[in-house]
């Protein structure tokens, strides 16, 4: 056990304490996040009785705040109010959004749970990813954003099982945004003890300085347009595909398709493989630059 345990050390990337902790608190977040992420557009369509296009406009709702927060959270980020406190004033609106899903019972109420939600996530992408930046080297980078993933990965992994665990054994769906909303408050309580705001070489700042000088790099919106496609991909995954696998998938006379149960495995099974794939295929992959990947 121990020759083994010595073996993954040396393996196992050569980051701060610091990045660990960002990737633990990760990690613990999206174990809450997964209790809810395929799970809560049936709940909405099939037990609060909202149509799958009302459920949609929702989750949309928090794609347009997300755009908003990111610009907020890269310029708070990028400020003097610096990345940690963008972080937790994230994580504080994030646990805020769950427990309003927790007592949404009409469309009104589901759509400002999930601006709010998106507004949290929003916020908290730019100022991590950033912290991230800061605390590694060029040569570590790739890995240190890497591991994050991983543990963003694992953490979904283990909040679906879970999840769908959960919804078999109880039928309760409203639990699931409580243990969100308090995964995100542990996560706040993390980056308040732990977490200290690394000194950065460059001065701060002017608020809303940066964005005149990204809207003006031409490879910067190249790249944005391309991102778009992969977001849109993940969009769908997380919120068509479980009402078909739900409600169109495998019907019979009883059964109208997959169970909770069921589809919490299929996509417990996919963010495995990502886990399992995450670190081999960074370290494959650093040879040959960002662009090239």
């Amino acid at each position: 056990m121990t020759v083994w345990y010595k073996k993954f050390l040396n393996w196992a990337p050569q980051l701060s304490l610091a990045v660990w902790l960002l990737a633990a608190g990760r990690l613990l977040s999206q174990t809450g996040s997964g209790f809810t992420a395929f799970l809560a557009p049936i709940f909405f369509v099939n037990q609060l009785g909202l149509s799958a296009t009302q459920v949609g406009v929702g989750l949309g709702s928090a794609a347009i705040s997300g755009v908003i927060g990111r610009a907020l959270g890269g310029s708070l980020s990028d400020g003097k109010f610096g990345r940690r406190w963008t972080l937790m004033i994230a994580a504080l609106i994030s646990a805020g959004s769950s427990l309003v899903l927790a007592i949404a019972n009409n469309f009104t109420v589901f759509v400002l749970a999930n601006l709010l939600m998106g507004m949290g996530i929003g916020l908290y992408w730019p100022a991590n990813e950033a912290l991230v930046a800061d605390l590694t080297t060029p040569e570590t980078r790739n890995e240190a954003f890497a591991v994050t993933r991983l543990c963003d990965n694992l953490g979904l992994g283990l909040g679906v099982a879970m999840g769908g665990a959960w919804v078999n054994a109880t039928g309760n769906y409203r639990a699931l945004f409580v243990i969100d909303g308090i995964s995100f408050l542990l996560l706040l309580g993390l980056l308040l003890r732990f977490i200290q705001e690394p000194e950065r070489v460059e001065a701060p700042l002017p608020q809303g300085k940066g964005w005149s000088v990204a809207l003006r790099d031409r490879r910067l919106q190249t790249y944005s347009l391309v991102n778009i496609l992969f977001t849109a991909y993940i969009v769908l995954l997380t919120s068509t595909l479980p009402l078909y696998f739900s409600n169109f998938v495998n019907q019979t006379e009883t059964s109208r398709g997959f169970s909770p149960g069921m589809i919490s495995s299929l996509f417990t099974w996919h963010l495995c493989l990502s886990v399992v794939c995450q670190l081999p295929v960074a370290r494959l992959l650093n040879r040959f630059g960002q662009v090239r990947t």
